[in-house]
């Protein structure tokens, strides 16, 4: 999808995600001292807004505009400085060099993956990366997600790119409890973390 196509689903409701930060988001990282934070691709902002109302310093890096706008006016709702980005993930340029950097459902191709991952990497001297990512076990024993293979990555894949660069990280699947209308359902997320 482009920006625009964006910009439209985020017209089209008033939230398109949670206004609560991601689990995997709350379980890795609150232990954190604070200090400056990425939101990548962050779309309307939710964990930069958590990470804002803990008294770091954030910046949201998205692509749409109208994501952006609405992070803006929930920051300001919540009298958060925060600061917004408009950019694409794979070659954005940061405001600061992040203590840490979230990328959460970037569900990009692979070979896309690796530049936004790669890019955000080159942007950070030392600190924490944690990613978190529809996994691809959803098209067969999970539930939602995009339903292609080709926009889900792998954990070889995550930990193939860890080892090309050296780092040492930790990449595990984790269930996730979805309400639906016929019940819960469990979805399988990949998550990636660093601390380097």
């Amino acid at each position: 999808m482009q920006p625009n196509d964006w910009d439209e689903r985020y017209r089209a409701s008033q939230s398109v995600w949670s206004l609560e930060p991601n689990q995997f988001v709350v379980e890795k990282l609150s232990d954190l001292p604070a200090g400056s934070m990425v939101d990548l691709a962050g779309g309307e902002g939710r964990n930069a807004l958590w990470f804002a109302s803990r008294g770091w310093e954030v910046e949201n890096v998205e692509f749409s505009k109208v994501a952006l706008e609405k992070f803006q006016e929930r920051a300001t709702d919540q009298k958060l400085k925060v600061r917004a980005n408009l950019a694409d993930a794979r070659s954005a340029k940061f405001s600061f060099d992040p203590d840490l950097i979230v990328i959460a459902y970037l569900q990009l191709p692979w070979e896309q993956l690796k530049l936004a991952l790669d890019n955000a990497l080159n942007q950070q001297s030392s600190g924490v990366i944690f990613g978190v990512w529809h996994a691809r076990e959803n098209l067969r024993s999970g539930y939602g997600g995009p339903q292609s293979e080709r926009v889900l990555p792998s954990a070889g894949q995550l930990e193939a790119w860890l080892l090309e660069h050296g780092i040492s990280g930790r990449v595990e699947h984790r269930g996730r409890d979805v309400q639906t209308d016929k019940g819960i359902r469990q979805a399988i997320d990949l998550t990636m973390l660093i601390r380097r």
